[in-house]
Order: structure tokens, then C-alpha cells, then sequence
């Protein structure tokens, strides 16, 4: 018991760290606790269905802000430069979150498998919603409306 306790606490200090700015965005540990009644079995799968979950809102949300940048009212150039930041912004994005979920990863040390594995699933979840909150406040908050 003193094994899981100790690798929750190491795993999800960082992300305590950087607690929800918004009640309605799940951090790792809130991923993680959804996933916790099964086996480390069943909590790998959970937590793999919850990553593909977060993944498939997380392409929605950027579809949804390049439909909003289309419909825009202003002229072309803009748009063309607002999709073309999104553009990069959305592949810092990609690789942002590989560097940091591989560093969540990296802290279970010696851990094996499933356990690493979870670790990162639980961070690329997180990273999603947090990043699906992103867009649509900045969506919300511009003249796209």
C-alpha cells in the first residue's frame, strides 16, 4: 500500500503544482482518481480510453476554431495569418506536451510498464482538456463570436 501511495504522490506533484485555473478542466490526478477502482489493468485501459477521449475533443475544439477563423469577419489577410499562427501554435502544442508528459513519465524512475505508461496517459489527458479550456477562451474572448 505504501508503494501506490508513494507513487500518486510522486506522480502527480507537478501537476498539483499547477492546479485547475478552471473548475471545469480535470487535472492528471482528477484523470487518474476516474480510473482508480479497477486493477492496474482495467486503470492502464481506463486511462488509455480517457487520453483517445481528450484527443478526439482536443481535435474538435481546434476543428471548431478553424471554422470560426473561416467565417471570420475581417479581411483575408487576417485570417490567413490568425490560421497560420493557429498553425504553429497548434504544433508547439504537440510538442510541448510530448517533452512534458515524457518528463511526468521519466519520475516514475524504475517503474515498469503499465505504470509508466499510465503516468503519461494521465498527463496527455490533462494536457488536452487544459488546451481544449485554451481555445475555446480564446475564441470567446475575440471577435469570432
Amino acid at each position: 500500500m505504501k508503494i501506490v501511495s508513494l507513487f500518486c504522490l510522486v506522480c502527480w506533484l507537478p501537476t498539483i503544482a499547477m492546479a485547475k485555473t478552471n473548475s471545469m478542466v480535470p487535472i492528471a490526478e482528477e484523470i487518474y482518481d476516474e480510473c482508480s477502482e479497477f486493477s492496474m489493468a482495467g486503470i492502464h485501459e481506463c486511462l488509455q480510453k480517457k487520453r483517445d477521449e481528450s484527443q478526439r475533443k482536443l481535435a474538435q475544439a481546434e476543428a471548431y476554431v478553424n471554422t470560426m477563423l473561416s467565417r471570420w469577419d475581417v479581411e483575408d489577410q487576417y485570417i490567413a495569418q490568425a490560421k497560420s499562427h493557429f498553425a504553429i501554435d497548434k504544433q508547439e502544442f504537440i510538442n510541448y506536451r510530448a517533452a512534458h508528459c515524457l518528463f511526468i513519465k521519466s519520475l516514475g524512475a524504475s517503474g515498469i510498464g503499465n505504470a509508466l505508461e499510465i503516468r503519461e496517459y494521465a498527463c496527455v489527458a490533462a494536457l488536452n482538456y487544459r488546451r481544449i479550456a485554451q481555445l475555446r477562451e480564446a475564441v470567446s474572448q475575440s471577435q469570432l463570436k
